[in-house]
């Protein structure tokens, strides 16, 4: 079934209101903010140990990372059982995961460790590789589904290229 654009605009903006809502959290109290070392932009501040600040960072690292790993593990199981049945593979349905996991995944960790131990012992240079990793996701998701899906992908060989790509062609290499 196809998207209608009342649903896109609902999920769209249900997007933008959680982002908003961890985003102004901090700002109202619940966890803090505090210069990254380079002192170019914000990320959490690790340093503190209260209660307030502990369950601000448990309760963003399962809404935010948590959640919505499990939703897409789930999403793209169902999608991979799909591309089984049918026999055409048209996407490496694992590929969003791993990404959300590489790139999120020691941002997350950094998280729960500042939760239950203190981080100031190790340098704020080293604190701050996690915070930049997941901030390439959108660059990264965006060439996971560009060469990810057959089309994109024969659209930029044509581009860069010039020829265009046989469909026969483009089933050898997505196999």
């Amino acid at each position: 079934s196809k998207l209608q654009w009342s649903t896109a605009i609902s999920m769209m903006v249900f997007a933008w209101l959680f982002a908003a809502f961890w985003s102004v959290m901090p700002l109202l109290g619940w966890g803090e903010y505090d210069y990254e070392p380079l002192r170019t932009c914000c990320t959490l501040d690790y340093s503190k140990g209260d209660r307030n600040y502990i369950t601000f960072l448990f309760a963003l690292s399962i809404f935010n990372f948590m959640i919505p790993g499990f939703i897409m593990l789930t999403a793209y199981q169902s999608i991979h059982q799909k591309f089984k049945k049918s026999g055409h593979y048209k996407f490496n349905t694992g590929l969003p995961l791993k990404t959300l996991v590489i790139c999120w995944g020691p941002y997350c960790l950094l998280c729960f460790y500042a939760a239950v131990e203190n981080v100031m012992f190790i340098s704020p240079k080293y604190r701050m590789i996690p915070a930049i990793i997941a901030k390439t996701v959108p660059t990264v998701d965006a060439f996971v589904y560009a060469l990810g899906n057959e089309n994109y992908r024969g659209g930029i060989w044509q581009f860069l290229t010039g020829q265009k790509i046989e469909k026969a062609e483009v089933d050898n290499k997505t196999k």
